[in-house]
């Protein structure tokens, strides 16, 4: 499989887990500056951007700062939450927020919180 069928098919995994918690979750076929928009009672809650590494023995990534801003920028204009959903290789779904992560040119992305706990809560 590819790389680029292995993140299709990684932002397939997050639009399912949000719409297991009720959500409409709509992946965007020409993905920048989001993958994937969530909605609820026709509310646009979350624009995604996500990341994924299916190398075995890489636990972490990189996400560039210009690549925050602009999920930041766009989820502006819908009035929503912005979220980078990530994951590596059989990891579970992390999330996290791009606002916390402009403090330097690039973010490392780690193990953190879960999709599944975020959702929950």
């Amino acid at each position: 499989m590819t790389n680029y069928k292995k993140g299709i098919s990684f932002e397939f995994r997050v639009r399912d887990l949000f719409r297991k918690f009720g959500y409409v979750a709509e992946r965007k076929a020409a993905s920048s500056p989001y993958d994937i928009i969530v909605m609820k009672d026709g509310v646009v809650n979350f624009l995604v951007d996500a990341k994924k590494t299916s190398q075995r023995d890489k636990n972490f990534l990189y996400v560039k700062r210009a690549d925050l801003e602009k999920i930041i920028r766009e989820s502006k204009k819908f009035c929503a939450k912005p979220l980078i959903i990530y994951g590596f290789y059989r990891s579970p779904i992390f999330v996290t927020f791009p606002e916390k992560l402009l403090k330097k040119r690039a973010a490392r992305l780690e193990h953190g919180l879960e999709l599944k706990d975020f959702l929950e809560n």
